[in-house]
């Protein structure tokens, strides 16, 4: 799969997205943000087991930025 390079935006400098929500990465990742951390959602297309929370505390979260929020389609 090849990388996905956003224009600047929302987690662009690597920083964490503050508000809760699915959010894609770079890499075309989806990822879900609660209150208490994170969850890879889809990885290449593919379902992630939904019990895995990804709580890093060494800012590993944000090698995938930028996020981008994921929004409803009409």
């Amino acid at each position: 799969m090849k990388r996905v390079d956003f224009p600047g935006g929302l987690g662009a400098t690597g920083i964490e997205p503050e508000d809760a929500g699915m959010y894609l990465d770079r890499d075309g990742d989806i990822w879900e943000k609660q209150e208490d951390g994170w969850r890879l959602i889809l990885q290449r297309g593919v379902s992630v087991d939904p019990m895995s929370l990804w709580d890093w505390t060494e800012g590993h979260v944000r090698d995938y930025a930028p996020f981008m929020p994921v929004v409803a389609g009409r």
